[in-house]
């Protein structure tokens, strides 16, 4: 605007055009354009279009120069008045409101704003956007391509918004002030409606320099205002706002010419008049309303019995959409009355649409539909099931629980009683608690006359409790049973036996049981035995990870069903990833299992099982202790996955503390791994760490046991070259055998057993033998099990090996050469860098020095050059650094 002014007082004439949607400060604009030009010496005319019609041609013009209407011409007298003017000084012409304005005055504005005279004319034209006829656009378009500058006026922003509320109630707004103002959408004058309305109406509290809402009712004025504007509508127009003002902010015709009754064309006057008004903007693939607050009134001036019509007809219509569920579910709870039976009903059957392809959606309608409905209604115990369910499905289930055990403090029929329990017991199952499980899912087989189906359900919900502890023969029988059982139970009894088989190291027998769950589970409910995730981690245990991916992919998201199985790939990935000696990405992938509140224990016991070892073979001794003592409950509860998370606590003891600490437990965590045989093929190089660690405890007959158990495995299964790998890891251990260490170096899959086991050679090599080619022979595979763990980033592993080859009179680097600062953090080595943060964790150096692999005086000797680069004095002013660092 100011360059516009300048460019007349120089002599230069020029055209700005202004546009935007009512309310959005044109005319304002104008007005401190007109003041500021005239306090600059410009002449200033002024004019505006009626948006009814002028009562003569070119009248904006004609009475802005304050010229009567001539009989014609109309553009001379308008040049002369204008030249009159321009020949005094420099000129401001503006005019407001241009979409109201009639052709004679688009012809005037042609050669008049042209721009070719030899006056300084500054031409202010504004118009508003969305309303009128077209002639004003094509006007600016025209004129935009002679070379006039064209500024459209949009919303504005938070922050502006929040200002306007400063300068008009002197205080700051709150945050539900703001979100009342947002509704604006942006628009200064609904803005300022909105807040002069509020607090004029007392709506608004001012305190401490505070602006708080206190109701959240619209204010008259804004009431008012909107209905000024919509009362110019025509009554067909109206009702097309007032349908699509119910249906939601954004809308396709198309659905609201279902709604009406009638054709998406037959709406196209009143959708045209709408959007000429400025009450609608066209998007891409829909319409939407300019401003939520307009829409606001609109829906609030309909009466409520004709709204819940309104939303009960929307959500019927929408519900059946696969993208628009939660819209669906929003108009249903709007369009439902207590005591309303039909519209319930048809709830319920809504619902259950619903409740398999977005459960939170259907957990919203169904805790609704239950608040509708009375205790002693006879529908109470059905949306009370349905309500556990959908809940359950979320991942609430805690909550899900207790409105379980409420229910049954009121009478129910048997069926609907055994159905609970069955659901309760799946509840309490996903939390871990097998014990209660099981009495519950007893306590529905016990209900009398329950049909077969309910029974196989019960059934089910008792197999999946007792999982692995004494239901072999219980699922023998249901399998045995030819066609007594629907697919679900069947599929159920064959995962139990697979497990069983799997435990026992039977890993053929139990592959081909899971997969025959996997065939038996295609025509049923497999949400709730999930045997496509049951093979999966089979065959992750067998280190069959891409047909793992691919059985868990095969299936789309059906395999998991409720949310709380929803972290199945993300375990499944972390496995992958250690067992491919990527760490790091391990401890991401089980993180994100762990993120969740909840998650059923098989879930959560494997992504900590994954954290400890993942972390402990990154060298973060400190993290897989916290890890560990996160969850106790790995040696109260041994089975699968707890059996994998016993043996990766003891290593994380046997890190910290020393296998000497272990002396009390390793016997009977050797004999929890002998029961359970799946982790001495789950993880590698468990067999060979339990035949090592023995010595120290003196265990050798524990040691042989596992040797005996790990040989045994590997001659049942032919067909798993991982097991053959750690069995001649174990038995290379036990005999001192360089052949069998040497044929595991070369045969295990996974590359951190493959580099422990090169590590184990060379150990027993150099000292074996005291030769020149032994010690050259030992040095190349310390070297080659060193150049492994630095690739995987298996630090502390990499130090030990350091260690060793010191031991040899070799002395390898482990810091990259970088160029380091002098002083700071920064200028701390690597090995610096992890004395430090162990020292911080309130380590001794002889501890230090045994995470590291190191004596105490190298430790020492590193503590001083840290202290000297960080000028610092004291441990304690370390940690403070090093946890400042961290955070």
């Amino acid at each position: 605007m100011l360059g516009l002014l300048r460019a007349a007082e120089s002599g230069r004439p020029g055209t700005l055009l202004v546009e935007g949607e009512p309310g959005s400060g044109k005319s304002l604009l104008m007005d401190q354009a007109v003041r500021e030009a005239a306090s600059r010496g410009l002449i200033t005319v002024t004019g505006r279009a009626r948006e009814f019609g002028s009562p003569a041609p070119a009248e904006p013009l004609l009475a802005a120069f304050g010229e009567p209407s001539p009989p014609e011409p109309r553009i001379e007298r308008l040049r002369s008045a204008l030249d009159r003017r321009a020949r005094v000084g420099p000129v401001l012409v503006a005019l407001d409101d241009l979409q109201w304005a009639d052709p004679d005055t688009f012809a005037a504005l042609e050669p008049l704003a042209s721009g070719r005279t030899r006056h300084a004319v500054a031409w202010l034209l504004v118009r508003c956007t969305g309303a009128g006829p077209d002639a004003a656009a094509r006007l600016f378009d025209r004129r935009e391509r002679d070379g006039a500058e064209r500024r459209r006026l949009g919303p504005v922003g938070d922050d502006a918004a929040a200002e306007i509320a400063i300068d008009l109630l002197g205080a700051v707004p709150d945050a539900a002030l703001l979100a009342s103002a947002a509704e604006a959408g942006g628009n200064p004058f609904l803005i300022t409606e909105l807040l002069t309305g509020l607090r004029d109406e007392g709506a608004i509290r001012v305190s401490g320099g505070r602006a708080r809402l206190s109701s959240a009712r619209l204010p008259d004025r804004v009431r008012t205002g909107v209905a000024r504007r919509v009362g110019g509508l025509s009554p067909r127009t109206r009702h097309l706002l007032t349908v699509s003002a119910v249906l939601g902010r954004s809308f396709c015709p198309e659905d609201v010419a279902e709604i009406l009754g009638t054709t998406p064309a037959a709406l196209v006057p009143g959708l045209e008049e709408l959007l000429e008004a400025g009450l609608l903007a066209a998007a891409p693939a829909v319409l939407r309303f300019r401003h939520e607050l307009i829409r606001r009134v609109v829906v609030e001036t309909v009466p409520p019995p004709v709204r819940q019509a309104l939303h009960r007809q929307i959500g019927e219509l929408l519900v059946g959409r696969e993208d628009s569920v939660a819209s669906a579910a929003a108009h249903l709870i709007r369009g439902v009355r207590p005591g309303d039976a039909r519209a319930l009903a048809r709830l319920d059957e809504v619902i259950t649409f619903v409740l398999p392809r977005s459960p939170r959606n259907a957990a919203t309608l169904a805790m609704h539909a239950l608040e509708l409905t009375g205790p002693a209604e006879p529908a109470r115990p059905e949306r009370t099931l349905t309500a556990v369910r959908a809940l359950t499905a979320t991942d609430r289930l805690d909550e899900a629980a207790r409105l379980a055990r409420a229910a049954f403090d009121r009478p129910m029929p048997a069926p609907a009683c055994a159905r609970l329990h069955c659901v309760l017991a799946e509840i309490l199952s996903l939390r871990g608690r097998d014990d209660e499980a099981a009495e519950e899912a007893s306590a529905a087989l016990a209900e009398p006359g329950l049909p077969g189906g309910l029974r196989d359900d019960a059934e089910l919900a008792l197999l999946n409790a007792n999982a692995g502890s004494g239901t072999r023969e219980r699922a023998q029988a249901i399998v045995s049973s030819k066609g007594e059982h629907g697919d679900a139970l069947v599929a159920g009894a064959f995962i139990t036996l697979a497990l069983a088989e799997w435990d026992a190291g039977r890993l053929t027998s139990g592959l081909a049981l899971a997969e025959e769950a996997v065939r038996r589970a295609v025509a049923a409910d497999t949400r709730r035995v999930h045997p496509r995730l049951v093979l999966a981690m089979l065959l992750t245990d067998a280190q069959r990870h891409d047909t793992a991916r691919t059985v868990m992919t095969s299936a789309g998201d059906d395999t998991l069903g409720p949310l709380a199985w929803s972290a199945a790939p993300a375990v499944l990935a972390a496995r992958a990833h250690l067992a491919a000696g990527r760490f790091h990405e391990a401890i991401a992938a089980a993180e994100t299992c762990l993120s969740s509140a909840g998650g059923p224990r098989l879930l959560v016991v494997s992504a900590r099982s994954v954290l400890v070892t993942a972390s402990l073979r990154a060298g973060d001794v400190g993290a897989a202790h916290e890890h560990t003592a996160a969850h106790r409950t790995a040696h109260a509860a041994p089975g699968y996955p707890h059996t994998a998370l016993a043996l990766a606590a003891a290593q994380v003891t046997e890190a910290r503390e020393g296998a000497e600490r272990l002396a009390g437990d390793f016997g009977a965590l050797c004999e929890q791994v002998l029961r359970h045989r799946w982790t001495l093929v789950a993880d590698p190089a468990a067999a060979a760490w339990l035949v090592r660690t023995a010595p120290a405890v003196d265990a050798r007959p524990a040691a042989e046991a596992v040797v005996t158990a790990v040989e045994r495995l590997a001659a049942d299964n032919p067909a798993f070259p991982a097991i053959r790998a750690a069995a001649d890891h174990a038995r290379g251990l036990l005999d001192g055998s360089p052949a069998a260490l040497g044929r595991a170096a070369a045969d295990h899959l996974d590359p951190w057993a493959r580099a422990s086991a090169t590590e184990d050679l060379a150990v027993l090599v150099a000292a074996d033998e005291e030769t020149t080619e032994a010690r050259r022979r030992a040095v190349a595979a310390f070297d080659t099990a060193l150049s492994a763990y630095e690739t995987m980033g298996a630090a502390r592993d990499a130090a030990r090996v350091r260690r060793r080859l010191r031991r040899l009179g070799v002395r390898r680097r482990h810091w990259s050469s970088t160029d380091r600062p002098v002083s700071g953090w920064a200028s701390l080595t690597d090995t610096e860098r992890a004395v430090s943060e162990l020292v911080a964790q309130g380590l001794t150096n002889r501890q230090v020095a045994d995470q590291l692999f190191m004596s105490a005086h190298t430790v020492a000797f590193h503590l001083r050059h840290v202290f000297r680069k960080l000028n610092i004095g004291s441990r304690v002013e370390l940690a403070r650094l090093t946890l400042q660092r961290s955070a």
